[in-house]
């Protein structure tokens, strides 16, 4: 291989690998909290680093000021508080309360009368227009016009724990949305996989339904990688050669 062709081959090494040193801490004090201010008490670090939902109520959302697609974030959440045990999560693809992603999770399933009235465990609903965030019921029970359940994961071992850290990774691309959970009982566990997708650009935020004592911490957004393959080609021949000459033998590993 020639000179050129080696030149070449770094360029496409660096075009690919670029994205990668963008990765940082999200500031969260450039966040704000939308729908009904009542509905939740956001306070954030001094540092930006985390931020902890303290009110047991209706619907509350905390999203990022940017939009974002191709990108995957990753971080961690845990419930600080004992007696409870409901909603928790985060949304994505927010373009107002009328249009986003939520991802959401039960720690234990509830009846009333003799019926469930809410299942432990995963759930993801794309919201769109017609339905209303501040319909507590329509919330809790993921039902009605406006909201379609993607899909679930329900079961005895299923919920979150408390007092315990939870690490999650989304990757959400154009085509693909990608959730995993690590910590407690779950060892990287891919939670949901959608491919196929018509995604757009948009907020990435927190999500709490009646749980107070949510804290949420460490977030980052990065160019898409493993959780995001579909958008991001493999290197090239070339940029192999490259990074052998080069002596590169460092890996992008998933976040554990």
């Amino acid at each position: 291989m020639n000179i050129k062709m080696i030149r070449a081959s770094l360029v496409c090494f660096a075009v690919y690998f670029s994205g990668f040193a963008n990765a940082g801490l999200i500031d969260l004090n450039t966040w704000t909290q939308q729908g009904t201010s009542s509905n939740g008490n956001w306070e954030v670090a001094a540092d930006g680093s985390s931020v902890l939902q303290t009110i047991n109520g209706s619907a509350t959302f905390f999203t990022s000021t940017n939009s974002f697609i191709n990108s995957e974030f990753t971080g961690s959440f845990s419930v600080n508080a004992n007696g409870d045990n409901d909603f928790i999560g985060f949304v994505f693809g927010f373009n107002g309360l009328d249009d986003f992603y939520l991802f959401d999770w039960k720690q234990g399933t509830q009846s009333l009368g003799g019926s469930v009235i809410g299942y432990e465990g995963f759930r993801l609903s794309k919201i769109s227009t017609g339905f209303d965030v501040n319909n507590f019921n329509a919330m809790w029970s993921h039902a009605g016009a406006g909201i379609d359940v993607l899909g679930t994961d329900y079961g005895s071992n299923r919920g979150w724990a408390n007092n315990t850290n939870y690490e999650f990774t989304l990757g959400y691309s154009t085509s693909e949305i990608n959730i995993s959970i690590n910590g407690g009982t779950f060892n990287n566990e891919q939670i949901f996989h959608f491919s196929d997708l018509n995604n757009s650009a948009g907020k990435f935020g927190f999500y709490n339904l009646s749980q107070a004592g949510v804290q949420y911490s460490g977030f980052e957004e990065d160019v898409c990688s493993e959780n995001c393959s579909a958008d991001v080609p493999e290197p090239s021949t070339l940029v192999i050669f490259a990074i052998g000459v080069m002596g590169l033998a460092s890996r992008r590993f998933k976040k554990q």
